[in-house]
């Protein structure tokens, strides 16, 4: 398996909205989020999802909420989930669970919300093919 590279990234509208959708479908695992601070402004708000079909569904790769820290500066981050039983049952191991890198497949889209006014940055996703 190759570490291969997906990049969005943009500037804010007027109100510091940004959306970024990748041009084509991506699948794989997701390795890590490289976050790209740039110029927007602290305490932004950011969602990465993975758009799977024409209708909108969509599955949340990556949150960080704007009363967090979290995009305050370039930073990496390895974001996972928690593994189920066949039944749907998250399973707890004594770590606080077992987890796996979560799966894209789909479009990946940057959703930033008070970013501050034509402000720039945005984010690198990492993942495996």
């Amino acid at each position: 398996m190759k570490l291969k590279e997906l990049r969005l990234y943009g500037t804010t509208d007027s109100s510091g909205d940004l959306t970024v959708n990748a041009t084509q479908a991506v699948y794989g695992q997701l390795y890590a989020v490289q976050w790209i601070d740039g110029t927007l402004t602290d305490a932004n708000g950011a969602v990465i999802t993975s758009q799977l079909y024409d209708d909108g569904t969509a599955t949340t790769l990556f949150t960080m909420a704007a009363s967090d820290a979290l995009g305050n500066a370039d930073a990496v981050y390895y974001p996972r989930v928690v593994v189920h039983s066949e039944a749907g049952a998250a399973l707890a191991g004594t770590s606080g669970g077992d987890r796996v890198m979560q799966v894209i497949a789909g479009k990946p889209r940057l959703v930033i919300t008070a970013g501050g006014a034509t402000k720039t940055g945005g984010c690198i996703l990492h993942y495996l093919e």
